[in-house]
Order: structure tokens, then sequence, then C-alpha cells
């Protein structure tokens, strides 16, 4: 009888739950929608409204449907394939593009409610899913058609496919695991390294035999998910590129950059130095969107680098921090980080307040970590991706933009925390 009694309770908590979730993920859904509405009364209906790296989006979107393949190696396929579909379906419309988007960008909010649960219990991963429905930064991603919409759900996607295959370490999911992490980087390839650190993250015990297989099947996977794209790239460019150009990300990141970018006057902003120094017209003609001009700026990095190793070592750590709280260069007005009197000139106060808010959340869960050191070994997974995207971008070059995929993760920690807190605070009270 008390067996039934508890069954009972245990389906009414769970049904609460999942009606909690999809309130979150409806009101998540909610902001995103107003957001694409606002966003499309205000801007054309035309390829003419976009700006920055969209427009190279939607040109291979919309050449997809024209019959062209990717003639040109600046970006990797799936967000314009993506683009291509929206158009299929809609006309070649941004507007239909950034409504579809928000229903795809809602999707963060059960997909963090199910990675949480793997390490808190339910209320706090609806904490967890409720940050993220509210994020003010992940619902801006919805305005615009840029890979952080769709790379957001497939980094969370890969990381419950490698959380999988680490507790059931059978082939079949460390290929499934491969496979997921090979989709995620023909979004944006800036992974491409992480089956470095896999085996690292492989449990001791496990024998070496073992863990070689595994391992093998993990990247077997993503060799084959990504071969016929490199092999596109040598039938049409006549070299061997594996993704993409990396548009000079070295050189961006490097102590030449550094010099004139962050210490010569007048201050300049990421764009004016794009329309300056990797402006081909001003450079000598070299293009950072082609191979050749990419692997020149590649060149000019490592000398540089070399020149002044001091200089890159001081630059990296300091990039290591742009990442996560906003580049002084491209994300904060005037360079001035944190500064509300700066950013009154160019925000509302509750664009402000967002922004605040979003850029903050590092803060809080790098304490919710000092919280939780104790499980360190659980989180390591998880501190392994934040980890690697943040010496990777400290080696190259670090905008908050590129963080903010992994926010669910941070979500995920604060809430955690915060559940940890709760209950150490029950304890003390009893």
């Amino acid at each position: 009888m008390t067996r039934d009694i508890l069954a009972t309770q245990q389906q009414r908590n769970d049904r609460i739950i999942v009606l909690a979730l999809i309130f979150l993920t409806l009101l998540g859904l909610a902001f995103r929608l107003y957001l694409a509405w606002r966003t499309n009364q205000t801007l054309p209906d035309t390829p003419a409204r976009l700006t920055g790296d969209e427009p190279g989006y939607e040109y291979l979107g919309h050449s997809l449907l024209e019959g062209k393949f990717f003639d040109w190696p600046g970006r990797t396929p799936v967000y314009p394939f993506f683009v291509a579909g929206c158009y299929v379906i809609f006309g070649r419309s941004p507007a239909s593009v950034v409504y579809v988007q928000a229903f795809l960008g809602a999707t963060i909010i059960p997909l963090t409610f199910i990675l949480a649960r793997r390490f808190t219990g339910p209320q706090s991963s609806l904490v967890a899913a409720g940050l993220i429905a509210l994020h003010p930064s992940l619902i801006l991603h919805v305005r615009l058609l840029q890979t952080e919409i769709l790379y957001a759900p497939l980094m969370i996607l890969t990381i419950l496919g490698l959380l999988r295959a680490l507790e059931q370490p059978e082939w079949q999911n460390f290929s499934l695991a491969g496979g997921l992490l090979a989709i995620t980087n023909l979004c944006r390839p800036t992974a491409m390294l992480f089956p470095v650190i896999v085996p690292l993250l492989m449990p001791r015990q496990w024998s070496f035999k073992r863990k070689i297989a595994l391992f093998l099947a993990y990247l077997g996977a993503i060799i084959i998910i990504t071969t016929p794209w490199t092999y596109h790239n040598y039938r049409t460019h006549k070299t061997f590129l594996i993704y993409s150009v990396s548009t000079g990300l070295l050189w961006q990141g490097s102590p030449e950059f550094y010099h004139f970018a962050y210490e010569q006057l007048p201050k300049r902003h990421i764009t004016k130095i794009w329309q300056e120094e990797l402006n081909p017209a001003r450079n000598g003609g070299h293009d950072v969107f082609t191979i050749e001009g990419d692997r020149y700026f590649t060149k000019r990095a490592i000398a540089s680098i070399l020149c002044e190793p001091a200089v890159y070592l001081w630059y990296c750590l300091q990039k290591a921090v742009y990442l996560w709280l906003g580049n002084p260069i491209s994300d904060w007005p005037h360079h001035a980080m944190f500064n509300v009197q700066a950013m009154r000139k160019f925000f509302s106060p509750q664009r402000i307040v967002g922004i605040l808010a979003s850029r903050i959340l590092p803060v809080f869960a790098a304490l919710g970590m000092i919280v939780l050191r104790h499980r360190w070994r659980e989180f390591l997974p998880l501190l392994a991706v934040c980890g690697y995207f943040t010496l990777i971008h400290a080696l190259t070059y670090a905008e908050v933009r590129h963080s903010e995929p992994l926010h669910p993760i941070l979500a995920i920690v604060i809430a955690t925390a915060a559940g940890e807190l709760q209950r150490r605070l029950k304890l003390i009270s009893q």
C-alpha cells in the first residue's frame, strides 16, 4: 500500500516537472518569436538587411537553390543548408529564417534540462532550463543569420552523446558521439581538435585495448561524415582543406594584431580593423576569405608570435577572459568593459541589463564550481569542453559570441550549485 502511494506521488511529481518544462519552453519560445517579429518589423525582407557574417551564409544558402554547391571556402555547410531549407519552403525570405530560428532557439531549453538531469535533480534542472529560456544573449541569436542559433543545440547534443558513450562504453555509442561532433564541426569547426582530449576522459580502469577500440570508433565516425566535405573542398579548390579557411583567425590573435588593435590610438572597433587591415584593396590583395589570403595571414601570425612570444602569452591570457566576458574591441562600446555610462549611448536600459546579466553568468558559474569542487570529477566532461574552447580561442581570437553556445553548461553549474547550497542550509537549520 505504501509502495503504491509513493509510486502515485512520484508520477504526480513527474507530471508537474514535465508541465513546468513545457511552460518554460513555451515561455522561451514566446520571447524568441516576439524578438523575431520586432526584428522583421524594422528590416526589409531582402538580403539588404544583412550585415557582418550574415551575407556570406545567405549567399551560400541561396546559391544551393541555384545549383551552385559551395564554390567559396569561407564557410562550412550545415548552416547554409539550414538557410536553403527555409528558402525552399518560404522563398528567399530572411524574415522567414528568423521566425524558424525562434523555434530552433527554443530547443536548447529542454536540451539543457536533459543535460542537467545527468548532474542534478529535477528542480535544479528546471532552474537551469529557466535561465536558458530567459537568457538575453541566447534570445538575441534569433535575429541574426549566423551559426550560433544552430551551434548551441548541436553542442548540447554532442555533449550528451559523449556522456552516454562514457557511461555506456560500446562502439555504437562512441560512433554516435563522433558523428554528432562531426556534424557540429560542419556547422562551426572550432571543436575539430576536441577528439584529442576524449581519451583523457575515459575512466582509468578501462584497458588500453578497450580505449583504443572505442576511440577508433569515435574517430572513424568523424572521418566518415567529414570526408565527403573535405573531398568536395579538394575537388573545388585543388588543395587539402578539412573544413574551411580560418579567415585570419590566428593573425587576429597575434602580437602584431594586439599592438594596433589595443595599444594604438585612436582605438578601433573590429569592423574598422577589417575595413582597413584585412581589406584586400589596402593590404596588397590578400583576401582572408580565400585560401591564399588565409595562408598569408597565418604566416604573418606565426612570424609575429615567434618574434614576440611574451606579448603573445600576455594576449592569450587576456583572450581567455575576453571569450567569457567580452572583447573590448568588439563587444563593449569604446573599449570600456562593464561601463554602463558608455553603453547608454548605444543601448536601451533593458538591453544594458540583458547584456550585463549574460556576461556576468561565467562569474557565477566559476563561483558555482567552487561550491561543487568536491564533485569536480563528475563535472569533468563539462569542464573539459569549456576548457577546450577557452584554450582554442585564447590561442586564436575571442569574442563573447564564441562562448555563448556554451552558456547552457554555465546554467547547469549555477543551478546545481544553488541546489547544493539550499541542501546545506537545510541541514544547518535542522
